[in-house]
């Protein structure tokens, strides 16, 4: 996938949003044999689509990994768990697609933390959506570019009342390796780099005053960029 920096005044990349720059991908899987049935990857700002229902499985593979060598991230609802490791097991180079993903089931209950499984999603158990059709990968993918829009202005919209929760999730949902899907999503909403750790640290504490036992508080900011601990602070600080 090319490389994006946001710093970039070379061109004219930086002025388009994210959401064109994701390829969508989803795929159904039958879980009693663990095996891909059908899969769908398409793209935001143009027609361009790869849909696999039946056929020659390989051939769409490869139109697969053309098409995402022209994003700049993989998207997809529940797609770390689910999506990419299916994807690796039909062919173990596309695991090199999960170096910068974007999953918007993981995005969700901080763009959304008073209903995190809005009205696009039909299962939060297993992540599904509700494409109003059993087993439609196209739809289900052209679905998550509308979620993931749902969401940017959900984090727009917090951002103007509380930018130290947008500061806060940043740092926090990019703690882990392979965040950079992550980083760009909430890089767009404040228009800044990912922060770090003193300035975290800041934002966390204003959230949480008063709300929090301060000890216990400082005791576990003591750990902020433990990768394991990100996405669950994250949660705790949900605060509206």
């Amino acid at each position: 996938m090319k490389n994006f920096d946001m710093n970039d005044t070379g061109g004219d990349q930086i002025s388009i949003p994210l959401v064109e720059r994701c390829l969508s991908v989803d795929l159904e899987v039958d879980p009693a044999r663990a095996q891909t049935f059908s899969f769908a990857a398409v793209r935001h700002c143009d027609e361009r689509k790869v849909v696999f229902r039946t056929g020659d499985r390989e051939a769409a593979l490869n139109r697969l990994e053309r098409l995402a060598a022209e994003a700049d991230y993989l998207l997809g609802h529940n797609i770390i768990r689910h999506d990419l490791p299916h994807l690796a097991a039909m062919r173990p180079r596309l695991a090199n697609l999960a170096q910068r993903p974007i999953d918007t089931l993981w995005l969700n209950p901080l763009a959304f933390p008073r209903n995190p499984y809005h009205h696009l999603v039909k299962h939060h158990h297993d992540g599904r959506l509700q494409a109003g059709h059993v087993n439609d990968p196209e739809l289900d993918a052209r679905l998550v570019l509308t979620v993931l829009e749902n969401q940017i202005a959900g984090f727009a919209a917090l951002n103007r009342v509380n930018p130290c929760a947008l500061t806060a999730y940043h740092f926090l949902a990019t703690c882990a390796p392979d965040s950079g899907g992550f980083d760009a999503a909430f890089a767009e909403v404040r228009q800044a780099p990912r922060p770090g750790a003193a300035e975290a640290e800041k934002a966390i504490l204003e959230l949480l005053d008063g709300t929090a036992c301060a000890f216990r508080t400082h005791q576990t900011l003591a750990r902020l960029s433990s990768p394991q601990l990100g996405w669950p602070m994250g949660s705790v600080a949900q605060i509206r």
